[in-house]
């Protein structure tokens, strides 16, 4: 316990944070990695937004086509819903519109990150620079993955019959 408070004291010469972003007096220089508002909730579609497209696609596209296809445990040869096939068809526009949205958001909060600088004045802008740089890359490459994802799952539904046989 007294090693972390010997290792966690300033010396008596080290401004405070704040006191040194006021004596820094710039405050527009600081980094502010998304300077409009809803930056963050941005960065958090970028980086689940295709996943959730994906997901949602595959999980509601499933759920219809066995409940159409194979009603009380009993294979169709077709679809006992006529409007299946479509509906599957514009839920996998929409998956793809949401997951191409998304790597959009990614690329771009990612370019925004990557172009912010910290200022010299708080040590804490180092970490949270790092942190935005990190997110949005880590979103940049799971939304082109699940981007890759949303393509396959909308060509198996262009492809194969809703009622086809696994075998």
């Amino acid at each position: 316990m007294m090693l972390a408070a010997e290792l966690y004291q300033k010396s008596p010469a080290e401004p405070d944070p704040a006191t040194a972003r006021r004596a820094a007096g710039n405050t527009s220089a600081r980094l502010n990695p998304y300077p409009r508002r809803g930056g963050a909730l941005m960065m958090l579609f970028g980086l689940l937004g295709a996943a959730a497209a994906w997901g949602l696609q595959t999980e509601i596209g499933e759920t219809l086509a066995a409940q159409a296809c194979f009603p009380h445990r009993t294979a169709l040869p077709a679809p006992q819903w006529p409007w299946l096939v479509p509906a599957l068809n514009v839920m996998s526009i929409v998956a793809l519109l949401v997951g191409i949205a998304g790597v959009w958001v990614a690329w771009r909060s990612w370019r925004i990150a990557r172009g912010a600088r910290p200022d010299s004045a708080a040590s804490e802008s180092d970490t949270a620079a790092g942190r935005t740089r990190f997110l949005a890359m880590a979103g940049l490459i799971l939304s082109l993955l699940f981007l890759v994802g949303v393509v396959t799952a909308g060509l198996a539904v262009l492809l194969v019959s809703p009622c086809s046989a696994w075998r």
